[in-house]
Order: C-alpha cells, then structure tokens, then sequence
C-alpha cells in the first residue's frame, strides 16, 4: 500500500536545510538529487524576504569561472514536473527563522487539496554509522496511518517547521506523512550519503514509486569506509560504536529502531524548547 495520490493530485516532498531539520544533510541532498533525475525544470521562487535571520541563514558569495561574484540568498523554491502520468511538486530551502505562521501560509498555497504531502527530514541520533540507518514514518492522520501500518503521531511538546507544517496538512484535510532518517550523532558534521539512501528507499516504500540514483550506493559505501577509518583512529569513538551495535543488534523487533529515532527527536524538541 502506498501513499500516492489519486486523480489528479500531485505528489509532494518538502524539505529544508537547517540544523532542526537535515542533520548531515540528508533530507536536502535527496530533494537536489531528485529535481536532477526527475528533470523538474518548472521551478519558482518564492518572495521568503523577512522569514530569515542572517546570523543563522547565512548568505553565500558563488563565483562563476572567471571569478565573477554573485549571493545566493536564502530562501525557497518550488520545482514541479512530472514522472510518467504523476504530477511532482518539490518544495525545497532554507529553514525560517521569524514569522513562521506566515512562511506555512506560503508553502502551502503550493499544495492542492488533492496533493499528497512527504515530509523529509533527517536527525542525529544513538546510531551506529555500520548499521542500516533507521527512518521513523508517522503521520497526524489515523486514516492513513492504519492504511499505511506507520505511527499515528502523538508528540506533544515543542515542534520545528516540519511537525508544523505536518499538523496544517491534517487541518487542511491535505494526505501527509513524515519521514525522518537517523544519523549517527558522532559523524555530525559529515554530508551522509547512506542517510540519504535509507531516506530515499523509504520515500520509494511509501510512495510506490522508484528513484534512479545508484551513485548513492557508491557513495554510501564509501562514507561508510570512511567513517570506518575514522573509528579506527580513535579508541573512545570505537567503544562508542560497539556499544551502539551491541545495543542496535540485540534489538529483535525491526521497527524498534524507527521508535527510538522517534523518542530520540521528542528528546531533542523538548530540550530546545527548554533551551529558549
């Protein structure tokens, strides 16, 4: 059973980098690699002047080949297109910073009442980096969550971008899951193509449809080697991994570690909101 819209309705992922949202870049990286398959040339971008903090988004300087400068400003995009029959709408960029009641108006007057929504997201989490990386799907929806065996999400607490926008779907009566991948806490500051890989194999598991990127499997393997190397170097670091992989092996029920990803970031919400 998949999510997959019927009629007319477009199938829509939404992602964001930013530090509540990407960890080691993995929801990001599969949206930018998706435009590229999918060939997703209708783009536009949308008017987010005010929602960002330049101290957290930072503008960025891209040269051309003769050194030419330009910004590249914070902000959003939405790539449509179609894959075979299906209409695909992307909605990708830079987690908001101010006005966040405004910024979900904005996004979501891109979905349809007839869309289908997947949220991407990915968290670092107790994993070990040898391990198959756990995604955790939920949903506000009970419909959709006995249709699709995933959690009815229950989370009370603080919430970022994603969980809102997650919640508006529902209100919208708009179909939506969300799906985020766990990344090993210790390898925080590296790009994770394996994060991305499990995250794309769980948007083909739910959404029925295929994605073409078999670099990803090179390049899983080699930041898993990698990360191996990393470990050797550093005996504490080694420790740490074995007791993950003691404590992931000796898990019997696969989706067990979907649920410690999911108390993992109901951790992490709490504690930020503490942190405020």
């Amino acid at each position: 059973m998949s999510i997959l819209p019927s009629g007319s309705g477009a199938l829509v992922f939404i992602a964001f980098e930013g530090q509540d949202a990407d960890a080691s870049e993995a929801a990001s990286s599969l949206v930018k690699d998706l435009i590229e398959v999918w060939h997703l040339d209708d783009s536009e971008i949308l008017d987010t002047d005010g929602f960002y903090e330049f101290r957290f988004s930072e503008p960025e300087i891209i040269r051309d080949e003769d050194g030419t400068a330009s910004i590249a400003w914070p902000g959003v995009a939405v790539h449509r297109g179609l894959l075979g029959e299906q209409p695909i709408t992307v909605i990708h960029g830079h987690e908001p910073g101010l006005k966040w009641r405004e910024f979900l108006s904005l996004v979501l007057a891109h979905v349809g009442d007839d869309d289908t929504v997947i949220l991407l997201g990915g968290l670092h989490a107790e994993v070990p980096h040898t391990r198959p990386l756990p995604v955790v799907a939920n949903t506000e929806d009970a419909e959709i969550a006995s249709e699709l065996g995933i959690d009815a999400n229950g989370y009370e607490g603080p919430i970022g971008i994603l969980g809102l926008l997650g919640v508006a779907c529902r209100w919208r009566g708009v179909r939506a899951i969300n799906l985020w991948v766990g990344v090993p806490d210790y390898l925080a500051e590296s790009p994770s193509p394996k994060a991305e890989l499990a995250l794309a194999k769980a948007v083909e598991r739910y959404a029925g449809i295929e994605i073409d990127i078999h670099v990803l499997e090179e390049e899983s393997r080699a930041w898993e080697l990698g990360a191996d190397e990393l470990v050797s170097f550093n005996p504490r670091l080694a420790e740490l991994v074995q007791a993950l992989e003691k404590q992931n092996d000796s898990t019997e029920l696969p989706e067990a570690s979907g649920d410690a990803i999911a108390a993992e970031f109901e951790r992490y919400l709490r504690k930020r909101g503490r942190d405020k």
